[in-house]
């Protein structure tokens, strides 16, 4: 039931998700705070139910790609230490030859990778800027289209109150008035969905642009302060899978948004437009921002 897309509004047919003509039961932050938790639930579970970790179902291993399961070795004097083991090794599956990891080394390496995540003032301030630029740019070129549904809208709207007083005149039968009545009700719903989705979409993206932008300039501050269970919650937030390779390097795979604002390259036209609209008076304003605004994921930011 806590899975079923109809208590936020929405009906689901044949794989595919439609906005639903019902009213929602609950809020959307609130249906979506609840797949969170349970996301966090399913990525958490593999094979190895006896150990727990934070990191459990995040990890993988950098040479085979295989989940890293969580176990323990004593040492002669009974000492345990706790590892992260491959488990195509641990299976005897393929030919990894990945060593057993200490799990607390593993920890501080994501805890320094994370210094890689977060984002200085000046880079998050440049990328917010030009990226709610190119926002302006999109919505200015819907702005005819707009513009025209308006127009229409009116014109419906003086159809109806024509038709009305025909009717009121004996012009015009009752179940004339009603087919009409119906066909001009539908094309003005049509047209109020359309304009309230045109402003909703990029009201949304903004938001979760900046909420995005909000999380990356604080990451490796929060991921330093945060106990096991927000550790897990900020790597499944950010991450699809964290990658420990042989030399201890760190390679992950973000999820959507960050894959787009993560980029150094994005990082790096977002400065220079930033410095370019300071030179000339022009911060915050509608500009071409080049090709890596354009690939910069605006459209999976809503």
């Amino acid at each position: 039931m806590l899975t079923n897309p109809y208590y936020k509004g929405s009906v689901r047919y044949q794989g595919v998700t439609y906005a639903g003509a019902h009213e929602a039961i609950v809020p959307n932050e609130v249906w979506d705070q609840v797949q969170t938790v349970l996301g966090t639930h399913r990525s958490a579970a593999d094979a190895t139910q006896v150990h727990e970790h934070y990191l459990k179902g995040t990890v993988f291993c950098g040479q085979c790609g295989s989940r890293l399961l969580v176990c323990n070795a004593k040492s002669s004097q009974g000492t345990i230490y706790p590892y992260f083991v491959c488990a195509s090794r641990h299976g005897g599956r393929g030919d990894c030859t990945r060593q057993a990891m200490l799990i607390e080394q593993v920890e501080r390496l994501i805890e320094r990778f994370y210094a890689k995540v977060q984002l200085d003032p000046e880079t998050t301030q440049a990328v917010s800027a030009m990226i709610h630029a190119r926002f302006d740019e999109m919505m200015a070129e819907g702005a005819a289209e707009l513009a025209d549904l308006a127009s229409r809208r009116t014109q419906l709207e003086g159809e109806q109150q024509k038709l009305l007083q025909a009717h009121y005149a004996g012009a015009i039968p009752l179940d004339l008035l009603k087919k009409e009545q119906d066909r001009i009700t539908a094309s003005l719903e049509t047209i109020e969905h359309r304009i309230t989705a045109h402003h909703g979409h990029y009201a949304d993206a903004r938001a979760n642009l900046d909420d995005s932008l909000k999380l990356l300039s604080n990451a490796a501050d929060l991921y330093e302060h945060a106990d096991d269970a927000n550790r897990r919650l900020c790597n499944q937030a950010l991450f699809r899978a964290i990658y420990i390779d042989e030399d201890n390097d760190v390679r992950v795979g973000y999820r959507n948004p960050y894959d787009g604002l993560s980029l150094s390259g994005l990082h790096a036209d977002a400065l220079s437009w930033a410095a370019e609209a300071k030179k000339m008076g022009q911060a915050r304003t509608a500009t071409k921002g080049g090709p890596l605004v354009a690939s910069s994921h605006l459209i999976r930011l809503g």
